[in-house]
């Protein structure tokens, strides 16, 4: 069977855009030898070591650490508000009157971001690395108009600018990252990702505890934390202005321009050396994931069906819509943006206390999330998943218990109890295994065509349930009170069950290597053999290999 004829699905309809389709069985059958009939990555670097403290790795360790302040920004949106909402100063200056108009000014931030989804294409434009930029520059802009807001009106407009170069940055951040990292290093580099949004957290809680104190009864308690919001989003436009930066190699690859991917390769994954055979399993691992894929053109920058064409895109795309809205839907989001006003419900009525326990809760969040974005390679995606999911609905049975008991009978201990367990919650489970996996998991699963497309699906199933959580969140705590909290147990629970039957591995695996997964009838039991390297591990590679070439192998 040639190559040729698995290309008859989309009949590109001229020489030029055939460019990087792999024209001949010859050069796919020297993809699957190159790339599959070795233990991977990890064997080849074993026998052939790069040296990780040279010039082209310290580029891309830098670049790591500039777009980790892309999730710190978040990270101190996420945090700033629920501290400003404890203000009075705030309340009163920007004259929010009920639980509605609190929603709204926190919801907006979601609305922004779903937004931003119809402009991610860019990624598949101007470039990863070059939309990121855009978009960090428009979130500097936001930060100055919400900082001189004097209404309501201006400051919502200033957040809902902020949240739109938030959206942009966030969907392409991730995809950035696990593409121009090494596959030995890939899966600690890009959990470390979202686990910085603590970071942006801890400034953002401290500040405002801070200036709470420092200047009470004056719009500086909130002005300064407000102006402390450009800090990151500048710092990520100056980096990237540096220069220092590269652009992904699939990127290249997907725009026709095969030479400079392997230029990538061979500087920044190979430390300069053409004949390291990294270089090559990298490539033809492209090549193949790339077999049906012609090059871009424009009309395909807008066109997402490409995330639906086959069963098996079809798959990742439903996965990752239900990895995107459990990460919004399974109670964090209350717990984390209203978590002063359950310190409230559960008797904590000074405002500089509960702006302290969210602070503590902060600095928490950072120590698991890092310990999860350590341990992810080495446990796995699925048991971790399982793992925090499953944590959810205890606590969350034992939160909507302890704030009954306390507002039925006043009962002190419970309400002891149901702030331990808001932290247990929020750190234990959610920051150590959703936290690190949130952006990094739906990216992983898709393949290198629909990764900014499905980054952008990921955004706007993220948006839209956060948008539900955060603009309902305060009505329903006021109306049903604990009956809220008992919804997340059986929501949660069914969370469980879905991960357990859906959900793949990608422990050990390249990006490649995953979308290899997809081919199987089977894929969650595909990825649990895959993922352990070995014989067994190799020879179903291979099978896949061929079956997505459409041929038979016998082992």
């Amino acid at each position: 069977m040639s190559t040729n004829s698995l290309n008859d699905s989309y009949n590109p309809s001229s020489t030029k855009e055939k460019d990087i389709v792999v024209q001949s069985e010859a050069l796919a059958d020297v993809a699957i030898e190159t790339a599959f009939e070795t233990d991977g990555y990890k064997k080849i670097f074993q026998e052939h070591p790069v040296p990780r403290w040279t010039k082209s790795r310290l580029s891309i360790y830098f670049t790591c650490l500039v777009i980790y302040l892309v999730s710190t920004t978040n990270g101190y949106d996420g945090s700033l508000l629920s501290s400003l909402i404890t203000m009075p100063e705030f309340i009163s200056h920007l004259n929010i009157k009920s639980a509605s108009g609190t929603g709204i000014v926190f919801a907006i931030f979601q609305v922004g971001q779903m937004v931003a989804t119809l402009f991610v294409w860019l990624g598949d434009f101007i470039g990863r690395r070059n939309a990121i930029f855009i978009g960090s520059v428009i979130v500097c802009l936001g930060a100055i108009i919400t900082s001189i807001a004097n209404n309501t009106s201006t400051f919502i407009g200033g957040r809902f600018l902020l949240s739109f170069g938030s959206g942009i940055s966030c969907a392409l951040s991730t995809t950035y990252l696990l593409e121009i990292t090494s596959p030995d290093e890939r899966s600690a580099l890009c959990a470390i990702y979202n686990s910085l949004y603590y970071i942006g957290s801890i400034i953002a809680t401290w500040s405002s505890y801070a200036t709470s104190i420092s200047y009470a009864n004056s719009v500086l308690s909130f002005r300064i934390p407000l102006w402390l919001q450009i800090l990151c989003p500048a710092l990520v436009v100056i980096g990237l202005l540096v220069g220092v930066a590269p652009e992904s190699p699939r990127f290249y690859y997907l725009t026709g321009q095969p030479d400079k991917a392997r230029a990538f390769f061979c500087k920044y994954h190979a430390n300069g050396d053409e004949k390291h055979p990294i270089v090559e399993y990298e490539m033809a691992q492209l090549e193949l994931s790339l077999l049906e894929v012609p090059k871009l053109r424009v009309r395909d920058y807008f066109d997402a069906r490409i995330l639906f064409k086959t069963k098996s895109r079809i798959y990742r795309s439903l996965v990752c819509i239900a990895h995107s809205a459990f990460g919004q839907l399974s109670g964090n989001a209350v717990v984390g943006y209203y978590i002063t006003n359950i310190f409230l419900e559960l008797g904590i009525t000074n405002p500089t206390t509960r702006l302290l326990l969210n602070g503590v809760n902060s600095i928490l969040g950072f120590i698991f999330a890092m310990s999860g974005s350590i341990l992810v390679g080495r446990i796995g995606r699925r048991p971790i998943l399982l793992y925090s999911t499953t944590g959810f609905v205890i606590s969350f049975t034992i939160i909507a218990a302890c704030i009954a008991a306390y507002t039925n009978n006043n009962n002190q201990v419970a309400a002891k109890v149901g702030i331990a367990f808001i932290y247990i919650f929020n750190n234990v489970f959610f920051s150590f295994g959703y936290t690190p996996l949130q952006p990094l998991y739906p990216a992983e699963i898709l393949s290198s065509e629909m990764r900014a497309k499905g980054m952008a699906l990921f955004q706007i199933t993220q948006g839209t349930a956060s948008f539900i959580n955060t603009y309902a969140a305060p009505v329903a705590m006021q109306n049903i009170k604990y009956w809220y909290y008992v919804f997340f147990v059986f929501w949660d629970t069914f969370e469980v069950i879905i991960i357990y039957l859906y959900f793949v591995e990608t422990k050990n695996l390249t990006l490649e290597e995953i979308e290899l997964i997809f081919e199987s009838a089977t894929p969650v039991k595909t990825s649990m053999i895959i993922s352990k390297p070995g014989h067994a591990a190799n020879e179903e590679k291979l099978r896949l290999a061929n079956l997505k070439l459409g041929k038979n192998y016998v082992a």
